[in-house]
Parts: structure tokens; C-alpha cells; sequence
């Protein structure tokens, strides 16, 4: 009576162990690469929802620039703030190298 009284554990119960184990890494591994990946889309979604303001950022201040460069504002306030004129053909002087 030395020996306790527990019987055997029957025959593949190791491989079933490893199997349950196995199957229970997968799911924790499956969680976590489904909450690793919606972080990613979220990231992802940010930087486009950035893009996309940058974008149109840019739109306004080419549009600025194109109002800011227009030839003819910029000659209406050169006439107009700066009193500048046309010379005469007279009054151009051609320079030679």
C-alpha cells in the first residue's frame, strides 16, 4: 500500500494536452493579431482623414498664390499704391552686353 491509489492516465492523454494547448495559443494568437490589425486600420484611417485636409490645404493655397500672381492685380497695384507707369518708347533705354 505503499503506492496512492491514482490510476494511469490512459494512452495519447500527453498529445491531447499539446493539442488543447495548441488550439488555446492559436486563439490568444488569433485575438491578437484581430486587435493588431483594427489599431492598423484606425492608424490608417487618421493619416488618410490627414491627407485629405492636407489636400485640400493645398488647393486653397494654390489658389491663393494664382490670385496673389495675377498679372493684371499685380499691375493695378503697381498704378495704383506705387504711382508706377508704362514708359514711353522714348524713354527705354536699351543696355548691350
Amino acid at each position: 500500500m505503499s503506492r496512492l491509489y491514482a490510476k494511469p492516465l490512459p494512452t495519447g492523454s500527453f498529445v491531447m494536452l499539446l493539442l488543447f494547448v495548441a488550439v488555446l495559443v492559436s486563439a490568444v494568437g488569433v485575438s491578437y493579431t484581430a486587435h493588431w490589425n483594427r489599431q492598423l486600420l484606425n492608424g490608417l484611417y487618421a493619416e488618410l482623414s490627414v491627407r485629405d485636409k492636407a489636400q485640400a490645404e493645398w488647393g486653397r493655397l494654390i489658389l491663393e498664390q494664382s490670385t496673389w500672381t495675377a498679372h493684371n492685380r499685380i499691375e493695378t497695384l503697381a498704378t495704383e499704391q506705387l504711382k508706377m507707369r508704362i514708359p514711353d518708347a522714348a524713354q527705354v533705354r536699351m543696355v548691350t552686353p
